[in-house]
Formats: C-alpha cells, sequence, structure tokens
C-alpha cells in the first residue's frame, strides 16, 4: 500500500465502533446520471465481444463481493436514507431491529455495545432540575427524517444548505456556521487547455479505491482534477460495495459517490467538465464499436456487451479497461505531475526542474523544512511555487498535447501500489498557471462538499451539543466544546507508534482542554471502559448519545457528519496519520479562513493538534507539503485560495 497506508482508515476511524463507536463508510447507491437503467444485452452475431475468459494481461484483480442496489429517489419516493435487502448480508441484523442505538454493527458483522456518556447509564447533566438535557432527554432527541420523503435532487448551484428537505435544522442561523464553501461564477467557465468541445470527446476511468472512506476520498478528489486538468470526461465506476466500515440500515454496505456529494449539481455547475457513469460510457462508446485494443486496433466491445456493472463482479470490466485505455505509471512519491499553462509548451518546465537540480542559482536543492512559517506567494513566480512543493521528489512527471492525442481512454487503477493516489491531490499535481493551481484548491473545497443530508445531519448534532453545553454551563454561553478523533484496534499495529492508553491521551489534551469541558469523542473503541480516565476530569460525548436524532439515518452518513461535528469544536485533538482526522483538520482550515481565525493568513490552525504528542503542533506553523503526504493536511489546501 502506498507509503504504509492503511487500507482500513475509513469513516468515523475506519471500524468506528463509536455508533456508539462504529465502522463508518458510507452510502447506498449511485444514480446512472443519463437515467439509464439497461440490462440488455447487445451482443449480436458477427461481433467480437470482449469476454474475461480471452484476456490474460498479467493483471491481478481483486474480486469483491457485490450487494444489491437501490438508486436516489425522485418526488415522492421513499427516502435515499433506505435501500433493498443485502442478500449478501441476510445472517446480518438489521440495525433497524436493534433494540437500542447504543447498539450496532461493525463490518464482520459482530454486535457490540456503543459507548456513550457518563458510564452509559448516568444522567449526562451534574446535576438534575437545572433545565439541563438529562440522559433520556438527550438521547431521544428527535430525528425529523424517520418519517420524511425526500425531495428530488437539486438543480441549480448549491450556494448553501437546504435543511428543511431532510428535516432540518430550519432556521438559516441554525446551519449557517456550517458553510465554508463559495460560489465564484468564474469557476464555473474555466477549462482546461486541453479541453476542446469540437473535438472527440476523451475520457478517465479509475477504479475506487479498495479501502476505507477517506482514502476513497482522496483518490475521488485526485480523479475529479486529473479529469479537469486533462480536458477529459470523467466517468464514474459502478458502485461496488465497501471494504471497511459499517453497513447501511439494511445490512448492505454498497456504496457510490453520489451517496455523499451532489454530482449531478457539479456536472450541471461546471462548463468544460463532464461527470457521466459507466453505464453511460459503455452505452455511448463501447456497445457502439468506437473503442479499440491500444495494441492490435481491433475494435473491442464489452463482455457480453454488458453496460450495467453496478453490484457485480467487476473483473471482467477491468480487464476490458484495461485493453481499450492508456494508463500511466506515476508514482507520486518520485515525481510532481506538472501541467503546462498552454497545454503545448511544457519542455520550460522540464528545463526549471533541471535547473533546480542542477542548483543553478546557487542555492541547494529545496527542502520542505526551509518554507516552515514562510510560505511562497500564491501568484509567485512558477520555480518558487514549484520548489515548495517538490518534497524531496528530483522530477516531474508531465501530460502534455502528445498524450492528450494519443488516448481516447486514459484509466486510473487502485491497486495496492506505488501508483495508488490516496494523497492530497495538491502533493500530487502542480499547475504552472497559479490562477489555475487555486480553482483546483477552490474546485475541491467549493464542489466537493458533503451532501445536504450529511451536512443538515451534523447541524442538528452540533445544535443538540452546543444546547446541552449552554444548559450544562450557563456561563458558556457559545456553547463551545471540544473534540477529539482516537483510531485504535488494526489501526495500532499499522502505525505502532500512535498507540495510546487513556491516561497518555488525557496527559496530551489536559493542558489545551479545561477539566469538566464537554468533549465529543470520534472512535473506534470498543471497549467503553476505555475511557473512564478521561470521564474521571470531563464530560464526554460519542455518537450512541444521540439516540432517536439517529433513527432512520444511514448509518454510513455517521462518520463524515462526526468529521463536521468535530471541526466545528473549539480545540480538536485527531491521530496522526488518519486520513479520517486529517480531512477534520482541512475543513477547519477552510473555517480558518471564513472566520478570520488567528493564524489564518499564514495557514495556520492555533487550536488544531495532533495525538501522540510528538506530533502535537504540526498544524500550528505553516509548513510545505513533506512526507508522508496522507499522515495530515497541508496549509496550501486553503491558504489565500481565492485570490483572482
Amino acid at each position: 500500500s502506498f507509503g504504509g497506508k492503511s487500507m482500513s482508515d475509513s469513516f468515523g476511524s475506519s471500524g468506528q465502533s463509536n455508533f456508539g463507536s462504529s465502522n463508518n463508510n458510507n452510502g447506498n447507491s449511485m444514480q446512472s446520471f443519463g437515467g439509464k437503467s439497461m440490462s440488455d444485452s447487445f451482443g449480436s452475431s458477427g461481433q467480437s465481444n470482449f469476454g474475461s475468459s480471452n484476456i490474460n494481461n498479467g493483471n491481478s484483480m481483486r474480486s469483491a463481493s457485490f450487494n444489491s442496489h437501490s438508486s436516489r429517489p425522485e418526488g415522492n419516493k421513499q427516502s435515499s436514507f433506505h435501500s433493498y435487502p443485502d442478500p449478501h448480508q441476510q445472517t446480518q441484523t438489521s440495525l433497524q431491529q436493534l433494540p437500542n442505538l447504543s447498539i450496532a454493527q461493525d463490518s464482520t458483522g459482530q454486535l457490540f455495545q456503543g459507548l456513550r456518556g457518563q458510564s452509559m447509564g448516568k444522567s449526562m447533566a451534574s446535576s438534575s432540575g437545572s433545565g439541563v438535557l438529562n440522559r433520556d432527554q438527550f438521547f431521544n432527541v428527535k430525528n425529523p427524517m424517520s418519517n420524511h420523503q425526500s425531495n428530488p435532487i437539486a438543480e441549480e448551484i448549491r450556494t448553501g444548505l437546504q435543511c428543511a428537505s431532510y428535516g432540518g435544522p430550519h432556521s438559516e442561523a441554525e446551519y449557517s456556521e456550517l458553510i465554508y464553501w463559495q460560489d465564484f461564477p468564474s469557476d464555473a467557465t474555466f477549462t482546461s487547455p486541453y479541453y476542446n468541445p469540437h473535438e472527440r470527446t476523451k475520457y478517465l476511468t479509475f477504479e475506487m479505491d479498495g479501502s476505507g472512506w477517506n482514502n476513497i476520498r482522496l483518490g475521488f478528489e485526485n480523479m475529479m482534477l486529473l479529469a479537469h486538468s486533462m480536458g477529459r470526461t470523467l466517468v464514474i465506476p459502478p458502485k461496488r460495495q465497501i471494504a471497511h466500515g459499517m453497513p447501511d440500515i439494511h445490512g448492505s454496505k454498497t456504496i457510490s459517490f453520489d451517496d455523499f456529494y451532489d454530482i449531478k449539481a457539479i456536472n450541471a455547475k461546471q462548463n468544460g467538465f463532464n461527470i457521466i457513469s459507466m453505464e453511460d460510457f459503455l452505452e455511448r462508446e463501447s456497445v457502439s464499436g468506437n473503442l479499440k485494443s491500444m495494441t492490435t486496433g481491433e475494435v473491442i466491445y464489452p463482455p457480453n456487451n454488458q453496460i450495467d456493472w453496478n453490484n457485480q463482479r467487476l473483473e471482467p470490466l477491468l480487464s476490458y479497461i484495461n485493453i481499450i485505455s492508456r494508463t500511466f505509471n506515476w508514482n507520486p512519491k518520485d515525481c510532481v505531475l506538472a501541467f503546462s499553462a498552454k497545454g503545448t509548451d511544457d519542455q520550460h518546465l522540464f528545463s526549471m526542474m533541471a535547473d533546480v537540480l542542477i542548483e543553478k542559482d546557487g542555492r541547494p536543492f529545496p527542502d520542505y523544512s526551509e518554507f516552515q512559517g514562510k510560505p511562497v506567494n500564491v501568484d509567485g513566480p512558477t520555480q518558487e511555487r514549484l520548489r515548495e512543493v517538490l518534497a524531496g521528489r528530483r522530477k516531474i512527471c508531465m501530460y502534455d498535447s502528445k498524450m492528450h492525442a494519443a488516448n481516447d481512454v486514459v484509466h486510473f487503477k487502485a491497486e495496492e501500489n506505488e501508483e495508488r493516489l490516496i494523497l492530497p491531490f495538491y502533493a500530487f499535481m502542480f499547475w504552472e498557471d497559479w490562477r489555475q493551481q487555486l480553482f483546483a484548491m477552490r474546485f475541491v473545497r467549493d464542489n466537493l462538499v458533503y451532501n445536504d443530508a450529511i451536512f443538515c445531519l451534523a447541524a442538528r448534532m452540533v445544535n443538540t451539543i452546543r444546547d446541552y453545553v449552554r444548559q450544562r454551563s450557563p456561563e458558556n454561553a457559545e456553547g463551545l466544546y471540544d473534540a477529539i478523533h482516537i483510531r485504535r484496534r488494526d489501526f495500532q499495529s499499522q502505525f505502532p507508534s500512535t498507540e495510546m492508553s487513556a491516561n497518555t491521551i488525557l496527559a496530551g489534551i489536559q493542558d489545551d482542554i479545561h477539566p469538566g469541558s464537554t468533549i465529543y469523542i470520534s472512535t473506534d473503541e470498543r471497549d467503553p471502559t476505555f475511557f473512564e480516565p478521561l470521564r474521571q476530569v470531563y464530560d464526554l460525548k460519542f455518537i450512541g448519545d444521540f439516540g432517536d436524532m439517529l433513527k432512520g439515518v444511514n448509518p454510513q452518513l455517521f462518520g463524515l457528519a462526526e468529521q463536521i461535528v468535530a471541526s466545528r469544536s473549539r480545540v480538536f485533538f485527531g491521530t496522526y496519520y488518519s486520513s479520517f482526522s486529517a480531512y477534520i483538520a482541512r475543513l477547519r482550515g477552510y473555517y480558518s479562513v471564513k472566520e478570520n481565525q488567528p493564524g489564518h493568513t499564514s495557514g495556520a490552525l492555533q487550536n488544531t493538534y495532533y495525538l501522540p504528542s510528538k506530533w502535537k503542533r504540526e498544524m500550528s506553523i505553516y509548513q510545505a507539503v513533506h512526507v508522508p503526504f496522507y499522515a495530515r493536511e497541508f496549509p496550501i489546501a486553503w491558504r489565500d485560495i481565492d485570490k483572482l
């Protein structure tokens, strides 16, 4: 795996057993963007259908189990939080059948007791009769979604939240603090130098990473920007079963990207960038005979002319894609992928890199430490910006006009190798045009935003915590709370340096979180007694404390909502190396700019820390991108990215 990255660093921590703790991945379904739902075979006599039995190209394809599917509802159809029963999970107990929401299932189907505040049985308040929400009141805040019928996907550009469609909050004041994204009209018309609406459509296909959600998310961000930068139409892979994380309320672990993002709205908003489903791609290009073998030039058809591969074994499809596409062997640990400003002349970038290597200007080869606290201006000279992101890499990879013209389809794999793109996009890609670089940063911030169902759930959780804290501590008029994300279980074996006892955690946070404070804990720890040393000092809350608010909600959304909840805390401590914690830090970076928090002009985050304590202040001062890329996020993602 890339840099030893955990294959199971998934939602809520991978094994997010805090449903009271549970392994959170996300989602149910993938909508065919063309509205196409075809199962017919298009084979006819005389056609040479490509079948997996005819190919042996040495590629080792990973098998997966696929579940039955559901698609996003329209009009008055049933809520998108419900899916068809999964025939592969019939032995598992549905969460709807569980007697208490503090009981959840992990990825193996094993039942476990979820963590709850105050030893799971005491009042959440330190005293009763004082207007404080007691245990039963807090646990049973009703979920407005439980009897709610979802609305159609919005066509308009997303600039806020539409929580009324998801059961609240209904007041803008109750969710406005969560909105960090913006609408730059000029971004909607920004196109790549390689985009040409008059040429034959070029495509980018990719495989969903085989690990947990936050690694999948990192890969998806890379694919979105690769497709845009290459001027290609992005082909969304078939929905598939996620390897790590919680099943939905019916036991299915099948997900697709439009379970978590409003793909349709992104597609409608962005000119010069198109997104289609694999089903539409195969119908448009493959069964029409438009795709040929890259080696023989022979027209190749998909296996059995099949176009619907949702919830099915993907090896035959991936073998076919490998035959008709070009794969680039770009290793992000060895090279920076550079895009020239004009899409034609790229030799000057190689010359620029050569000058850095031979130290032509007398300066030594750059080390990331020389940029600590001293970021390069976002609109600075190209060579200076390149030096800042090299991170020890001594070569650049290049996508050029010849590659663009010669390859109708390019494909990115998700195998466990050095080319696996589970790192922040800005640690891999570099754009010569600083305007395009900042567009890329804003594109991710303003478009790859969790959907309204997730944000509105998070808003209800944040409001509930804030109301509880205000009642518990009237002097805390803002309802400020703190948050911690603790990864344990398999993560400790993959990253032994992150193993911590509860007393170690307590020692690491007590200088920054006052005794008696309310702390929201997101964790995959299953033992309800593990956090007892912290409970003696702090008022602890877990996702299991939200009771009825979670009924009817897809458990695969919990981890994403927890990330938002943690991002709005006063102080946050994450687990180093965890991409779940890292994304919380990035969100906090976005909010720091929106709210003009101390340090935001330099990209520093003053109240965002890591555990174990040797990494505590990683975010406290500007640092340039450096290895391991996946261990944390970097301020280049949010610092001064609104310059036009």
